[in-house]
Parts: C-alpha cells; structure tokens; sequence
C-alpha cells in the first residue's frame, strides 16, 4: 500500500480572503433579495392604497379555504364605462349609458410553478343569470356589477374564483403608456375603421390608444394583395387579439429599467383598477412575490370554444360540445389546455425572404397527417431576417410542432385569419 502525499497546507490568509468573498456575496444578494422585496412591500402598499375596493363581491368568491401553493382563479373583468375617457379616445367607442363587461377572462395562477392559465368567455355567451333568465354573459355586469358576473361566471363554467378585478377604458390605455407602450407584429397593414385602427405591417409598438383599438377591434382588416380583407373579424376574433395584448404587456411589465418605474406602473393599475375588499396588501405581497418570474412563455391560453346561433332574433356564442366541457375540466384539474384543441394544425406559408419558391418549399416540408397547409403566398415584406411563427395564444402548442418540424422559426402572438392555427414567414435564415 502506498501512502498518499500529505497535501500541502492552505495559508491561512486563503481562507480569510475566501470567507470574505463569500461575505460580500452573501451581502449583495440579500440586498438585491430583500431590497426588492422592500420595494414591492412599499408600491404594493401604495397600490392597496389607491384601489377601489368591491364590499359586495366578497360575499359570492369561493369560500373552499385556499392553502399557499394552491392555484388562485382571478376573474377579470375589462368594464367598457366612458367615465373619465379622455379627449384623444372619446371619438372611436360611441356613447351609450351604464356599463358592460367587455372582456371576460379567468386568470389561473399557480405560484408553486410560477405559471398561468388563462380562459377567455366570449362576451356574446349564452348564460343563466339568477333573476334574469337566458342572457349574454356580458349582460350579468349591468343587471348586477361585479358581484353577479362573479356568481354568472362560477355558476356557468363550475370554476371557483378566489379574487375578482376589473379595469376600464381608460385604465387599460394608461398602464400601455405607463409602459412605454406594447410590440406586436403584423404580417399585414391592418386597421378597423370603426374602432379607428391603423397600423403598417411589420414589428409595431403600440401606444395605449392604439392598443386599445386593436383589443376592442371586432371589424379587423389586412391590406393582402392591394385589397381590403377581412380578418377574424367577430366576437371571437376580438377575444383572441385581448389575449395577445395581455401577452404582449406581460412581455414589457417584466422588464422595468428602474424600481420607480415599477413603481408608477403600479401606481398606474391602481388609480384604475377595482378588486374585491379580500385582496389585500399581503395578498398582493405574496402573490407578487410568488409570481416574480413569470414570463409570457409561462402562461397558456384558450378561449371557450363556442358556435354562433340566432336565438330569439339575438346572436348568442354557445358552448360548441363536447369541446367546451373538455376546455373548462381541463382548467379545473390543471391539465394542458391545448391537449382539448383537436385536429390536424392548419398553416399558412408565406414567403418573406424573396428566394423564388422558397414558400413553396418549406410547405412541402409539412406534409406530415399533423399539418395541413391551406395556403401559399407572399408576405408583404421581403426582408424578414428571422422567420417568423404568428399563432394565436391559443395555439402556441401548435406552433411549436410547426417550429420542430421546420427546424426554425421565432413563435410570435399574432392576429391569424379564419381557417388558420399559425403563419410561416419565411426568413433569410430558412436554409
């Protein structure tokens, strides 16, 4: 047996310097650690302090105690009231009393995971509202504020909702421009001449007048081939662009240059926001904290599927069976959301590059039974570096088995036409 070499000592003096790196390490992160969360502690007070508080609504939120970890269901109600719209917005949202519930959305958040679901109801849903009788969804908010929308949306879909907010017109347009405002790409030039749109085709960053146009869009059109078409340009369309929009701010909330600038942004929710009298500012604290790494990659997104029927002389968006039973138990047990959307993956080539046929033959590359290509075309650019994926948010599954098949492309929210799940721009870097 051979003795091993007695390793030679360590001075002393390494140790001390090694012990007061670690030190100072130590000291810098918790100062980064706690002095963010200090921050947070002193703008969510601020942002308990502005917000209007719902006293009635408290009494319909699920009373199943909720253990930390557990997932939270948000609903979020976009109120359409012109109350305080200022001058610049007044002109493309018509005038009209009282108020509706414009958007409707479920916001699931799981913190144990850092994630998000979210469920969108189209507002043109058909509903039984306690004392009402069959109505659209929306039409809960008028007869009965918050507190019945609550009690409409829980009783219909058989989701608790543990928290409620709601923000308005001008609120949603302020938090885009507190924001600087929000990126979105079009394949097209788009607009909406009733909702005053009006966009160039390519990478945009909305202002907060502009973004709400294009939530609000329900006459959306793109300029394809020098004419006009009209594109997902309904109810459901609409709902759809609401869920890009929530991506794309989410996208620019998590990167504010200094502590004061997410300061005012949440300031900003705050002075136009209203949430149930339960949410309070340890609520805030920790939900805020829990959720501090979630990115617009976390979150998943669907909308109730549903078909349009004339009922009664009125237009109402019905639960489209078996699929919207799939879609609701899938959001209560936590299971994939796109697991509920069937059938082959219907895509969109265009060309963006400029190669002769270069559309033609990347489409040819999908002719595996999960894709179906409905059409081939140009893009209304050729100089797309990168190739681009534009899916709805719902649909991001499905763009990413796109991506793998192709074995390239940036997966982009974006607007889509009827008929189609995700659009190819064929890039520069498509070899």
């Amino acid at each position: 047996m051979i003795d091993s070499p007695t390793p030679p000592a360590v001075p002393a003096r390494s140790f001390k310097w090694l012990k007061r790196v670690l030190i100072i390490l130590l000291v810098v992160a918790n100062v980064v650690v706690f002095g963010g969360y200090l921050a947070l502690r002193f703008y969510t007070g601020k942002i308990d302090a502005e917000l209007q508080k719902d006293e009635e609504v408290v009494a319909v939120l699920s009373d199943k105690p909720v253990s930390r970890g557990d997932p939270l269901n948000f609903l979020i109600i976009g109120s359409d009231s012109r109350e305080n719209l200022p001058d610049d917005l007044e002109g493309n949202f018509g005038d009209f009393g009282g108020q509706r519930a414009d958007v409707i959305m479920i916001v699931q958040l799981v913190s144990e995971e850092g994630s998000a679901r979210v469920l969108s109801l189209p507002r043109d849903l058909q509903v039984d509202i306690d004392g009402h009788g069959t109505e659209k969804i929306n039409a809960a908010y008028a007869f009965g504020g918050g507190s019945l929308t609550v009690q409409t949306v829980r009783e219909n879909t058989g989701i608790p909702i543990h928290h409620y907010a709601e923000i308005d017109f001008h609120g949603f347009a302020s938090l885009v421009d507190a924001l600087g405002g929000v990126v979105l790409d079009f394949p097209f030039p788009a607009r909406d001449l009733k909702s005053g749109l009006e966009v160039p085709a390519g990478r945009q960053r909305l202002n907060g007048a502009m973004a709400l146009a294009y939530a609000r869009s329900r006459g959306y059109q793109e300029l394809q081939n020098g004419q006009w078409v009209s594109v997902d340009a309904d109810d459901l369309g609409r709902t759809r662009r609401q869920q890009q929009l929530i991506l794309a701010i989410i996208a620019e909330a998590k990167h504010p240059s200094t502590i004061a600038e997410a300061g005012q942004l949440i300031e900003t929710l705050g002075a136009f926001a209203t949430v149930d009298a339960a949410l309070d500012q340890n609520s805030l604290i920790d939900l805020a904290w829990s959720m501090r790494s979630l990115s617009a990659g976390d979150i998943e997104s669907v909308t109730l599927p549903t078909v349009g029927r004339t009922v009664g002389g009125a237009w109402y968006e019905l639960p489209d069976e078996p699929s919207a039973s799939s879609v609701l138990a899938a959001f209560v047990t936590g299971e994939p959301l796109g697991a509920t959307l069937q059938g082959p993956v219907r895509v969109q080539v265009l060309n963006g590059n400029g190669i002769p046929g270069a559309a033609a033959r990347w489409a040819g590359e999908l002719s595996d039974p999960r894709f179906v290509v409905v059409d081939i075309g140009d893009a209304e650019s050729e100089d797309f570096t990168t190739s681009v994926l534009l899916t709805g948010p719902d649909r991001v599954d499905q763009a990413s088995l796109v991506a793998d098949e192709l074995g390239f492309g940036e997966i982009r929210p974006g607007t889509v036409p009827d008929g189609v799940d995700v659009i190819v721009i064929v890039g520069a870097d498509a070899q």
